[in-house]
């Protein structure tokens, strides 16, 4: 399989919740394993105290969602459950490998809005890594 997308490698999306965690109370997450994107976060996953989840399937649609302008694919998991993300990339030109078909592998970690957000604190499956493979 071939890692499209790390977390790690997303300096400016890290620095983005960062600054909406740190700067107001409309936007951001809960702090409840340190800081989103921090060494600390980090160790805390590593140590499974927030534990990584890990979504195995193929992709079954990829697609323009929202109005024709987000990248989405559709996945079915090999559990029968349909998860819906966006299409992260660390190198765009990597986009090509979102095919129908494709097996699929993301780690992600249930990370929760602040109280204060639109969202009043709901759950959110933040992508660590996506993986993707050839067509079944």
């Amino acid at each position: 399989m071939i890692t499209v997308y790390r977390l790690r490698d997303n300096y400016q999306y890290i620095k983005h919740v960062q600054e909406a965690t740190l700067g107001t109370k409309e936007f951001g997450v809960q702090q409840t394993h340190g800081l989103f994107g921090s060494d600390a976060w980090w160790q805390q996953i590593a140590s499974g105290a927030l534990p990584l989840q890990i979504a195995r399937g193929h992709i079954v649609s990829v697609y323009m969602g929202s109005m024709g302008d987000w990248p989405e694919f559709k996945m079915l998991c090999s559990d029968g459950t349909e998860r819906t993300h966006t299409r992260e990339l660390n190198n765009p030109q990597m986009d090509s490998l979102y095919r129908v078909g494709a097996s699929i592998e993301i780690d992600y970690v249930v990370q929760h809005f602040k109280q204060a957000a639109y969202s009043k604190g709901a759950a959110h499956d933040c992508v660590i890594e996506i993986r993707l493979g050839h067509e079944a």
